[in-house]
């Protein structure tokens, strides 16, 4: 196998299947993760609760991880992975959080709706009308009608953040209605959609929200940092202040 998978042809083969951009993410992860020092004790238990996880015993440990050809050292970098890179987060984008959530509170408000899209605009049309003289409820033309893949909910889609609706035309259609209300029909490519907005909760600034603000910073970070690496450009150099 060795003699097969030379570096050359790993390196080619990584391109062909478009790898490189997540191979890159993943070195800068491990960067930050190995600048991030956590204390002995941390290391511990998160060791103890992988073991129990895995019902694993100490002595089973090596097994183990020869069967997935790492070594202790590649265990303890993938177990210190989600806790090094919230305290990155945390330190490099912590402060000013509650600013940018202000300023983008309404995009991460969760709105919960409901959809029916055909390709046919007379048979939208007909729906519409239908809806309108209260003929039929719009669960039962959704899961009647519904071309696409939501048609098996019933129409429901969500809860999902206002700011992650694409196309925009959806977010402006639904910040347009109340509860129970819903659209004409409306061209969407192909599609001609009916909308019915069910449910918007308001976003706030709790420790949930808190920590998908940093996973999204941390994100785009990575993702920004990746792009000057493969660009051939300079980057700047990580920093972390060790926690007293």
């Amino acid at each position: 196998m060795k003699d097969m998978l030379t570096d050359k042809k790993i390196i080619s083969l990584i391109h062909r299947m478009e790898l490189m951009p997540s191979i890159v993410n993943r070195y800068i992860e491990e960067e930050i993760i190995n600048l991030v020092s956590l204390p002995k004790t941390w290391h511990d238990n998160a060791l103890k609760e992988f073991l129990e996880g895995e019902k694993l015993s100490k002595d089973d440990l090596n097994s183990w991880l020869e069967k997935k050809c790492w070594n202790i050292d590649d265990l303890t970098l993938h177990l210190a992975r989600p806790e090094a890179l919230y305290r990155f987060s945390k330190q490099r984008f912590g402060p000013g959080l509650e600013e940018k959530f202000l300023a983008n509170a309404k995009d991460l408000d969760d709105v919960i709706y409901s959809l029916i899209r055909v390709k046919d605009p007379f048979l939208a049309n007909e729906l519409w009308m239908r809806l309108c003289e209260r003929e039929v409820s719009f669960v039962d033309l959704a899961a009647n009608y519904g071309e696409g893949p939501e048609a098996q909910r019933k129409g429901l889609i969500g809860p999902i953040s206002f700011g992650s609706l694409q196309p925009s035309m959806i977010q402006d259609l639904l910040r347009g209605l109340s509860p129970g209300e819903f659209t004409p029909p409306t061209q969407l490519g192909e599609w001609h959609i009916l909308i019915r907005l069910e449910q918007i909760s308001p976003s706030s600034f709790d420790s949930k929200t808190r920590d998908k603000l940093l996973s999204d910073q941390l994100s785009a970070f990575i993702k920004d940092r990746s792009i000057t690496l493969l660009n051939g450009e300079q980057l700047e150099p990580l920093h972390y202040d060790p926690e007293s």
